[in-house]
């Protein structure tokens, strides 16, 4: 049985081939039009040496362009290796080098750069204005697919270390894309997803890419987040659902809205990349009255592994709701034992979502991917009926005096606090306790805040042990290309330079 995701476009081309697939900047295609140009671009791609099996890097922003070189790979059987367009030529090289592809496409200036080294000069093309994907053609029949055949290799955003290329299967997205479809979102043709999340992150390939073109449904594009852009967006479009990761939240429920505005067809919203904040969510609902599910996933799952369900069972703020179907949960103390309900773990994963490893990287897949589990790094505990609350990524626990402590904590606490922004917070290394808990605040524009002040209100929130010792006042968190805040910069900056204070 072939199982080509390729079908998600060919399939609805065929049903509904004039139903709109894509919008962008006043432009739409149709799922006919799709297929065919599609098809032009595979024509195209097999001139320029692509053959099945073939992995083909392209470093573009969310377009139609990016859309129909996508489909295009996938037509003639290669593998798409799409990569953030944020990431700097220093950060892409040794993505290039570990993927080892027949082709890259990026802007002008970009390929300019790329082309600085030899290995890759030949490979890499000038994808401005490029004919590769404006040309349409009779479509032929798909490759043959086996469940397990690699359909993408896509790459983490190394908030956590150095990219890893993560190898998912036609069934993966498959799954996954149906899971999104039907069981959390209850998608029909008719509904409009939204989404500024770059195309090349798992949660906007999979949750709202894959999944809206799986449902036959059709998707706004973006290439940048800006709340009154995306409000706007909702409004001219009529958005039905939109994803985001939780600053996009943030900033949609502060903003000034325009007057004359209608978001009545806009009835739902995901959140994933990170924990959104209760303070976060509750504000954003009572502002607009549409639901957030907030979900848990990771990469190596492709990514969905649980979520708030919108229809059936209630949603508990703070947690990541319960599995889809076919997904089952662990949670594992140090030494692998299961642990009681409502106790605190290592997050296993298995399922059909379950990536085949990464890229060239058997130690690594060795470590992660163990008997059918993924051993995910996150922390975690699993209530009594069934919900999963992530506490924080393992390597970011913070050990001081003897006490696990988890940063999520300390920032959730810290988001209710007068005058704050944002605030994160690390471990750094202290002779004495081992490590001392070391706290970035962005004060809200225009308040005034202290070292002192933020202190004395942590104090009466926080156990004494959770207080930070350490203090600084920055401007901004620094983020990835995917917009998660960076943790290896802040352990970088904690190194670094002096504190505003420090207690």
């Amino acid at each position: 049985m072939t199982m080509h995701i390729g079908n998600f476009v060919r399939f609805n081309a065929r049903q509904r081939p004039n139903a709109i697939a894509l919008r962008s900047n006043n432009c739409t295609i149709s799922y006919s039009t799709l297929d065919r140009l599609a098809a032009g671009c595979a024509a195209a791609l097999r001139r320029m040496g692509v053959r099945a099996g073939d992995r083909v890097i392209f470093i573009l922003p969310n377009s139609i362009e990016w859309v129909v070189l996508y489909q295009g790979v996938l037509q003639i059987g290669g593998i798409p290796v799409p990569i953030n367009a944020r990431l700097t030529p220093a950060e892409l090289f040794p993505i290039m080098t570990n993927c080892d592809p027949r082709l890259v496409f990026a802007p002008s200036s970009l390929a300019k750069q790329l082309k600085t080294v030899s290995t890759l000069a030949s490979r890499v093309h000038d994808f401005d204005c490029d004919e590769l994907v404006r040309r349409e053609a009779t479509p032929g029949p798909l490759p043959a697919a086996a469940a397990d055949d690699v359909a993408v290799v896509l790459y983490s955003s190394g908030s956590t270390g150095e990219p890893k290329g993560v190898e998912l299967t036609h069934l993966n997205i498959f799954w996954n894309a149906q899971a999104f479809a039907f069981d959390l979102l209850r998608l029909k043709p008719e509904d409009r997803g939204f989404t500024a999340l770059p195309f090349s992150h798992v949660f906007g390939h999979t949750c709202l890419y894959s999944a809206f073109l799986f449902a036959g449904a059709s998707i706004s594009i973006a290439d940048r987040f800006d709340p009154v852009d995306a409000i706007r967006t909702i409004h001219n479009d009529r958005i039905t659902i939109f994803m985001g990761v939780p600053t996009m939240y943030w900033s949609l429920g502060r903003v000034e809205l325009p007057p004359g505005l209608d978001w009545s067809s806009w009835r739902a919203c995901v959140s994933g990349g990170q924990a959104l904040v209760e303070d976060v969510h509750r504000r954003f609902e009572q502002r607009f009255g549409v639901p957030i599910s907030e979900g848990y996933g990771m990469t190596e799952a492709s990514p969905s592994v649980t979520g708030s369900r919108l229809c059936g069972s209630p949603r508990k703020f703070g947690s990541a709701g319960q599995p889809y179907w076919g997904v089952s949960l662990r949670i594992v103390d140090d030494e692998g034992a299961d642990v009681p309900a409502g106790a605190t773990g290592e997050i296993l994963i298995s399922g059909p979502g379950v990536a085949r490893g990464y890229f060239r990287q058997p130690k690594l897949t060795a470590e992660t991917f163990r008997n059918g589990w993924i051993h995910s790094g996150d922390i975690g505990r699993i209530d009594e009926d069934g919900y999963l609350f992530v506490a924080d990524r393992k390597k970011e626990l913070i050990i001081s005096g003897g006490y696990n402590i988890y940063p999520r904590e300390i920032e959730e606490t810290a988001h209710g606090l007068e005058g704050i922004l944002e605030v994160a917070a690390i471990g750094v290394p202290d002779e004495r306790l081992g490590e001392r808990i070391l706290a970035f605040v962005v004060p809200l524009p225009g308040a005034t805040l202290s070292p002192e002040s933020f202190l004395e209100q942590c104090a009466g929130r926080l156990a004494r042990y959770k207080v930070p010792r350490e203090v600084r006042l920055i401007d901004a968190l620094p983020r990835n290309a995917t917009g998660k805040i960076d943790r290896g910069k802040l352990r970088l900056m904690g190194r670094e330079g002096t504190s505003r204070n420090v207690t």
